[in-house]
């Protein structure tokens, strides 16, 4: 514990070894080498912090207090640190207390007296100290279950109004006191064993009232990674043996009895698939915990405990001690990472399971999978579950995914969480797609994402309270390129607004929603202590399409008791009062230039008013900024997809230009009140530039797309990449296929059916009678056509997705080249199909499933068109899948290669007609796109 004079910062503090090891060098070389060798080798001073605290974001957080601390202000100041440079500034009130603790979090390192720090600090009011928090893993608290810390003091704040630096060092005596005090408060066979320092911290506090601090210039040596293979100075090996020796005789770890609890109570837990991005910059984005693909090293625990985010991820096979004490961060293992856990891996699931419930207290933690059926089989064996939702493209309404979510909650009850799982990005089959044909024809790789369709997909699962969302990824955010900086600023985005409507979803329970008129929205109303809260969301959409009210406004009908209450607004991250209109049947509540998501909320309670307006402020000025940039990414896309698609000829609709001005004069207008900080009206203006766009948008692809409105299925256009569609447009056109490859697609003969033809599987016999034929009656073209039909025998209702298919069938396979584009046709029709996410999934095996087109409701004779590029050589199957319960006939089915002839090649259009003529008999060479898949 010492003080050291402000003129002494500029130099980092030296470890006691290494000063020992330099000194050595002077006299004798020999053995200065071999001792630096052997420290190499235990780990001794691997690191140094040097933090001068002057970028965004602050370091400092402020973590605990008993004085009730709330801070009013935390900022990076350009020019009032130690020499004149940036540092960081916190401002917060208190009330009579002795603790408001700063913390700046560290990764784990070992509390060894060679540990030391340096902190310097002013403020106007002295009695601030630094300190380091010392956290022992294997001591719970009753009351909170999390590992009990404790704090080391070293130098006050004695010089109010000048810069001091204060510094900690020497901790082992001051520990060994600690450990006395902690002994006596939870016993004498408290488990003090593997404790490590996690943090360096300042305890601001100094009086009641208002106080300022400023921090700068942190230093931190003589770092000893916790999984350093050294004996701890403040464990002896009696310790060990005595703690040891105490839980043989107890049987066990009380203290680590698993709680059932996978998500934390209160809040909406908001989870990311993690792909390697930094964890810090991850909570940046308002995650609060990362899913992992492999079970946990050394590494991605540090770095947890360092950033303060939670893990999800696979259990390790065996434990491995050396990781033991880092295993704070990990609150739950995911079972089934690598393989779909449908009906047929119950059993070696459940094997699992319960091979994980017997692991060591220390390692034990609740247990989670993604069940794609069976919920209520898979449900003894796990603490949590989560729903992954189906697949944006394949244009499920609204309120069938709501539905669909419902359904697993009502089947597992109150018994264990639910979470929802939504896909943060294209399907992987589609994103191969579109790069491999942008690679085939020379168009520029995919920038743009359809965020406002996963923004939807969160809020409906929010109408159904999910204790968490997940969001899938099987890219990383950090990669760089312009498609993952879009999704990255998406997700804080909405992050931002899963966080502010937290503290009322959570306590919330769904009620009957309103009768919505006007604008198409779908609306879910949830109810908690007298207070409603609707989520609408638009269901003007094309597969992951949308459009933000398309220039209606939204009639909200409400009964006479609604009628009474009063209304806020706050889809603009603000408590905007709306005032509602009587009508004869209660009143209406008019929303004008609907966002895509709009969010109101209905009480009974004036003073609901403030604590909205206050819990939107802690996220409207990051909102903002991530809406802000958003929208000018849309519009200067939208813009580029246009200008492309003219230039190439790929459409002969005129731009729109009108909405991309409207556009761009509405965010010009809004500048000043977005670099004012006024986070309300800029995001208000950038929502309304944003819906601009996205009508923008929807012209361009219906001018890219003529097969509409045949239900069609083209890669770029089903991903949003219009750069890449308008370089693939020739192929929406009849000319340029060859011949069909699928001699038996016609179905005119029952001998299509067999081995090495035409295949079909059944499943789910106990739920359901499903039936293929050879129809001789009925068919589209020729003497014959497919028909299947399911018929439900069980008494409960069929189910929709992965769940409600009952049967498949399977084309005979055709060879494909690499790089090849091709199309499939299909003729069919469908009779039922009533229930949510059910119908007739048309898909190949080169999409799959997540790229298929859901075919229902269609009593006529309907063509489906896919468009795919193989990637590698492949055999190619056309599929069908019968998804609850229904019938349909297939005609018809035929598979086609991009193969021009020179005689369809595209002539350049003469600048000058009149004075200029280009002939196909002048030309020595037939102009064609270049770079086309022949």
């Amino acid at each position: 514990m010492f003080k050291t004079l402000t003129n002494r910062t500029e130099n980092a503090s030296a470890v006691t070894t290494w000063q020992t090891a330099r000194a050595l060098v002077t006299w004798f070389p020999i053995a200065s080498f071999a001792l630096l060798l052997v420290l190499s080798f235990t780990g001794v001073a691997q690191a140094q912090i040097y933090d001068s605290l002057d970028a965004f974001p602050p370091r400092f957080f402020l973590d605990t207090s008993d004085c009730k601390a709330r801070v009013l202000e935390h900022e990076n100041l350009p020019t009032d640190g130690v020499d004149g440079g940036a540092c960081e500034q916190i401002t917060f009130t208190a009330k009579s207390g002795s603790e408001a603790i700063l913390v700046y979090p560290i990764e784990p390192v070992r509390p060894l007296d060679d540990l030391n720090a340096t902190l310097s600090i002013m403020s106007a009011r002295s009695g601030a100290a630094v300190g380091l928090r010392i956290r022992y893993p294997f001591l719970k608290d009753p009351e909170t279950r999390r590992p009990v810390s404790t704090i080391v003091y070293g130098a006050s704040y004695t010089t109010p109004g000048e810069y001091a630096s204060l510094g900690i060092g020497m901790i082992e005596k001051q520990l060994r006191l600690k450990n006395v005090a902690l002994r006596s408060q939870y016993g004498p066979i408290a488990d003090l064993s593997d404790a490590y320092v996690d943090g360096v911290i300042v305890n601001a506090y100094a009086g009641p009232g208002k106080t300022s601090i400023r921090l700068d210039e942190l230093r931190v040596d003589g770092l000893v990674p916790v999984n350093a293979g050294i004996v701890m100075g403040n464990l002896r090996s009696s310790d060990s043996e005595f703690i040891a020796s105490r839980r043989s005789l107890q049987g066990g770890d009380e203290a680590f009895t698993p709680s059932p609890i996978a998500f934390p109570l209160g809040q909406i837990t908001k989870v990311l698939q993690h792909n390697g991005e930094p964890l810090g910059w991850v909570r940046t984005l308002g995650f609060d915990a990362v899913l992992l693909r492999h079970p946990p090293d050394a590494a991605i625990l540090a770095e947890a405990i360092r950033t303060r985010m939670k893990i999800y991820a696979p259990a390790p096979t065996t434990p491995d001690p050396s990781i033991e004490a880092m295993l704070e961060p990990v609150v739950g293992w995911y079972v089934g990472s690598n393989r779909a856990l449908d009906s047929r891996e119950i059993d070696e699931t459940k094997l699992v399971s319960e091979q994980l419930r017997v692991f060591p207290s220390r390692w034990q933690r609740p247990l989670i999978a993604a069940p794609s059926e069976s919920w209520q089989r898979y449900a003894p064996m796990f603490d949590a579950m989560i729903h992954d939702l189906p697949p944006r493209v394949r244009g499920i309404r609204g309120s069938e995914e709501v539905a669909e979510l419902h359904g697993r909650q009502r089947w597992v009850g109150d018994r264990i969480q639910v979470a929802a799982g939504v896909n943060s990005m294209s399907p992987d089959s589609m994103v191969h797609q579109v790069e491999s044909i942008a690679s085939a024809i020379g168009a520029p790789m995919p920038e743009g994402f359809r965020w406002h369709s996963m923004w939807m997909q969160t809020m409906r699962a929010l109408q159904n309270t999910p204790t968490a969302i997940i969001y899938r990824s099987s890219r990383s955010l950090a990669s760089g390129s312009s498609i993952d900086q879009t999704r990255a600023t998406s997700l804080s985005y909405v992050n931002r607004m899963v966080a502010m409507l937290g503290p009322w979803i959570t306590t919330a329970t769904p009620t009957t929603a309103p009768l919505v008129t006007g604008a198409a929205f779908q609306c879910g109303r949830l109810t908690t202590r007298g207070t409603d809260l609707l989520i609408l969301t638009s269901s003007a959409t094309r597969g992951n399409e949308v459009l933000a009210g398309d220039g209606n406004s939204i009639q909200i009908q409400l009964s006479p008791s609604d009628a009474a209450k009063t209304a806020w607004r706050v889809t603009n991250f603000s408590a905007e009062r709306v005032s509602p209109v009587s009508t004869p049947t209660g009143a209406s509540l008019e929303i004008v230039s609907p966002d895509v998501v709009e969010v109101v909320v209905l009480s009974d309670d004036p003073a609901t008013g403030a604590r909205l307006a206050q819990q939107c402020s802690r996220f409207a000025r990051q909102a903002s900024l991530d809406r802000w940039q958003l929208a000018m990414q849309s519009v200067q896309q939208t813009q580029n997809d246009w200008d492309q698609s003219i230039a190439m000829r790929a459409n002969s609709s005129p731009r729109p230009t009108n909405l991309i001005q409207i556009a761009r004069q509405t965010l010009e207008n809004a500048e000043p009140m977005y670099r004012s900080g006024d986070s309300a009206t800029s995001l208000r203006m950038a929502r309304r530039a944003d819906a601009w766009a996205l009508r923008s948008g929807w012209q361009l692809a219906e001018a890219l797309m003529p097969d509409w409105p045949i239900l069609t299925s083209s890669p770029p256009m089903d991903m949003g990449a219009a750069s890449v569609q308008s370089l693939w447009r020739p192929l929406m056109d009849d000319e340029g296929w060859g011949d069909n490859l699928l001699s038996a697609g016609s179905l005119d003969s029952a001998d299509f059916i067999g081995a090495g033809r035409w295949m079909f599987g059944r499943r789910m016999a106990h739920r359901a009678l499903s039936e293929v034929t050879h129809a001789t009656r009925g068919s589209y073209d020729g003497p014959g056509a497919l028909r299947a039909s399911v018929t439900p025998i069980a008494e409960d209702e069929m189910l929709g997705g992965y769940e409600g298919t009952i049967v498949q069938i399977r084309s005979p396979s055709v060879r494909v080249p690499a790089g090849t584009a091709i199309r499939i046709d299909a003729m069919v029709r469908t009779i039922g199909f009533g229930g949510a996410h059910q119908g007739l999934l048309v898909y190949d095996t080169i999409g799959g499933q997540p790229m298929g087109v859901l075919v229902r409701g269609r009593a006529d004779w309907t063509p489906v068109r896919l468009y795919r590029q193989t990637i590698g050589e492949s055999e190619v199957s056309v599929m069908f899948e019968l998804i609850g319960a229904g019938e349909v006939m297939i005609d018809e089915v035929t598979l086609r290669r991009w193969e021009p002839t020179t005689d369809t090649g595209i002539l350049l259009r003469p600048i000058d007609s009149e004075t200029i003529e280009i002939s196909k008999a002048e030309s020595t060479t037939e102009p064609r796109m270049s770079g086309l898949p022949r």
